[in-house]
């Protein structure tokens, strides 16, 4: 049904013009497969952006997960070279000996050594290491000394139960001594010994990490409240997050307002990858921690990046519909521009201006068309030339024939009275001859352009050579053979007799006997052949014009006009033995056969 109804909706296309269809075709065209392309493509872009997506994302918690492992690599290399310090290192093994000059140098040794290691690690901002003894040791010398030791987590004794904690995000308000600085965020790594297990003289060892440098690491994504990432360790306190007021707090004691902190910290305990309708959940463990990163990421992204798409393919569209319309504008107008020249001709060859031509096309095919255009107007303009030449002389003749007609007329009346004066008198010859006369003014006065059967006219110049015996005094005697199938075809009236008169006028002239006129009549099946032959003194050709009568130039415009071109009249003639004039006309009456064609004259 909608293939019916869009093949209905087409149809009033027929009554626009040549280039008009051409522009919508060609247009057409090139939308239908872009329309085609454009929804394979969405059918496949959200597909391909999400897998792109999920490659990103996961690439960037790779980053990050390495970044914080190396950094965590770091922070146990430089506590490894401390605690080698603090207990295999043997600077503690006679300390309650040492006076306070060895112990103020050993302080300056120990601290030169840290500050070096600190150098080395750029990740690591500060070292701590408490003594049982109420000695100190930092890489930081402008510390607050009572502000460190009022910490929690900096209370020792020589029983102590050896082991590390991380301190999570925390201010180090103890970095500076002058109370009025910044505080500096860090996440502190400490270790405590014994005398017990180590026999060391050092309780405490902090190792402070910059919260700086982890920001660094996490800086691979841009965070936003739907698409975030953070740092928790295994009791659920937050390390790092790109809010820096939620570092340090525990995840547990969210408010609703940071829900969806919460919720995806829980959704992923146990898991590693938790996907649902709107976000997608990803954790990575860092390496020596009980640290994980947990990414979070919305659809945000995905529909930033359809929409981003479908902004480039709308532009896209849109452009390829511009070039398009151009495009179909342009080759319609280099196609229908030489076709609406041929058809501006034509129209004007209908008008009848037969002098059109088609200027030179381009195109090679429309080149051919206006040639033969071009060929098909000058023949129509050359058989309309010939026609009305031909009509002129058609006109020309009648006139003539009109004006004999009335001549022939007033002598045929007389001659009908002078005839029964003769009879009346007993002149049988003049009787004889003006009844003959007679027979060939009526014959001639009657359509003269109409055809007549054959032996109508073998009658008429049976009468006219009568007639040139008695008053020329010739003795030229004339026969006939006639095929028997030619007593049912017609002829022109008066074609033959312009022949015979010629014979008899310059062929027998100064001769007086042994004068002959041969007529031979010859049935060829689709055409007649008539051969008019004479014994007579013959002629050249180039005395041909100055034949007199009707002669035979009339006969041949005679034939050319009333037959057509492929009928003909030939003529031989040799001085001394006589002329032999040949006409071939078309069968028209009688039984139209095949028969050999005689040409002997």
């Amino acid at each position: 049904m909608f293939l019916i109804k869009w093949i209905k909706s087409i149809r009033p296309m027929k009554n626009k013009s040549l280039r008009f269809r051409f522009t919508v075709a060609i247009i057409f065209m090139s939308i239908v497969p872009g329309l085609i392309l454009t929804f394979l493509f969405y059918n496949n872009m959200e597909k391909f952006y999400k897998e792109k997506i999920q490659i990103y994302q996961i690439n960037l918690l790779d980053q990050m997960t390495s970044r914080m492992n190396n950094i965590m690599e770091q922070s146990k290399v430089a506590s490894s070279q401390v605690l080698g310090l603090a207990v295999t290192s043997g600077s503690f093994g006679d300390y309650t000996n040492m006076n306070l000059h060895q112990r103020l140098m050993l302080k300056r040794e120990l601290e030169a050594q840290l500050s070096n290691i600190r150098i080395a690690n750029d990740s690591i901002d500060n070292f701590y290491l408490i003594g049982f003894e109420n000695n100190f040791y930092t890489s930081n010398s402008e510390w607050n000394r009572e502000k460190f030791l009022k910490l929690d987590w900096v209370k020792i004794d020589r029983s102590q139960a050896g082991g590390s904690v991380t301190i999570p995000t925390h201010k180090a308000d103890y970095r500076y001594l002058n109370s009025g600085s910044s505080s500096t965020l860090v996440v502190s790594l400490v270790t405590y010994l014994n005398t017990v297990n180590v026999n060391s003289m050092i309780g405490l060892v902090q190792i402070d990490i910059n919260y700086n440098t982890i920001k660094k690491a996490m800086d691979s994504m841009t965070m936003t409240d739907k698409d975030f990432a953070y740092i928790v360790d295994g009791e659920g306190n937050i390390i790092y997050s790109h809010g820096e007021k939620l570092a340090g707090r525990n995840i547990k004691d969210f408010s609703s307002n940071l829900n969806h902190y919460r919720d995806s910290y829980q959704k992923v305990i146990g898991y590693s990858y938790v996907e649902d309708r709107d976000q997608t959940i990803r954790t990575s463990d860092i390496r020596g921690t009980d640290w994980r990163i947990i990414q979070v990421n919305s659809e945000t992204m995905l529909k930033g990046e359809l929409a981003k798409a479908r902004s480039i393919w709308f532009l896209f569209a849109v452009i390829c519909l511009v070039a398009a319309i151009l495009l179909a504008v342009s080759l319609s107008h280099s196609i229908t521009k030489p076709v609406l020249k041929i058809i501006k001709s034509m129209k004007r060859v209908g008008h009848g201006n037969f002098n059109t031509k088609v200027e030179r096309i381009e195109d090679r095919d429309l080149a051919v068309l206006a040639d033969s255009f071009n060929i098909m107007v000058a023949e129509v303009d050359k058989l309309m030339k010939e026609n009305v030449q031909k009509e002129n002389e058609r006109i020309t003749m009648e006139l003539t024939a009109l004006n004999s007609q009335i001549n022939s007329h007033f002598l045929y009346n007389t001659l009908n009275t002078i005839k029964w004066m003769a009879i009346r008198q007993g002149a049988k010859d003049i009787v004889r001859m003006i009844v003959a006369l007679v027979n060939m003014l009526e014959y001639s006065c009657k359509n003269i352009d109409q055809p007549v059967l054959i032996p109508e006219e073998i009658k008429f110049i049976e009468d006219y050579v009568y007639i040139q015996q008695v008053r020329c005094k010739s003795n030229a005697n004339i026969k006939f053979e006639l095929d028997s199938e030619l007593k049912d075809c017609k002829i022109l009236k008066m074609l033959l007799q312009p022949i015979v008169e010629n014979a008899m006028l310059h062929g027998f002239a100064d001769r007086s006997t042994g004068n002959e006129i041969l007529i031979r009549g010859r049935f060829l099946g689709t055409k007649i052949q008539l051969q008019i032959s004479d014994n007579g003194k013959g002629f050249c050709y180039d005395s041909m014009d100055k034949l007199t009568g009707v002669g035979l130039h009339n006969i041949r415009n005679r034939i050319r006009l009333n037959y057509g071109e492929e009928y003909r009249l030939t003529l031989e003639s040799k001085i001394d033995v006589g002329t032999c004039v040949s006409v071939e006309i078309p069968v028209i009456g009688g039984k139209v056969e095949t028969v050999a064609e005689d040409t002997d004259c």
